[in-house]
């Protein structure tokens, strides 16, 4: 994942905004990532990725410290429970979303998903300019 991962970084497509952060979305056919990044550099914060159709997205968070157990997520008025996959150094702090979720769909109309995990709060958010790549990761990612 990692690997495919780097590969797809150095294909970045994302508009830049003031403080270098942007979402680049990048596709191919065996996997699509959605991730929070400041281009040609090595600084990731966060990630989205699926097998095009899997009806499944692992949310995956880099600046997060690797914990076992369940984290909340909430979008606009729905909300669940996912439970977190922990990896060594080298991984991300991860869950995996349905794509049919009702926080998903909230979350792809508004562009703010909300996730807790144990103290740490992180809300992923996407500015206007960026809903369109969002909307069209979730639709690939859809079954």
């Amino acid at each position: 994942m990692m690997m495919t991962l780097a590969a797809i970084l150095a294909l970045h497509t994302g508009l830049p905004q003031a403080d270098g952060w942007v979402w680049s979305l990048y596709e191919d056919a065996r996997e699509t990532v959605l991730a929070r990044e400041i281009p040609d550099t090595d600084r990731l914060t966060t990630t989205l990725a699926c097998a095009p159709g899997s009806g499944r997205v692992v949310v995956s968070f880099y600046d997060l410290p690797a914990r076992p157990g369940f984290a909340s997520f909430r979008s606009g008025d729905a909300s669940g429970t996912a439970q977190m996959a922990a990896g060594d150094a080298s991984d991300p702090f991860s869950l995996t979303l349905r794509t049919d979720h009702p926080a998903i769909a909230n979350f792809t109309a508004t562009g703010s998903l909300e996730v807790v995990a144990g103290d740490q709060t992180r809300t992923i958010t996407f500015s206007r300019p960026h809903l369109a790549k969002l909307r069209r990761f979730t639709e690939i990612c859809a079954d």
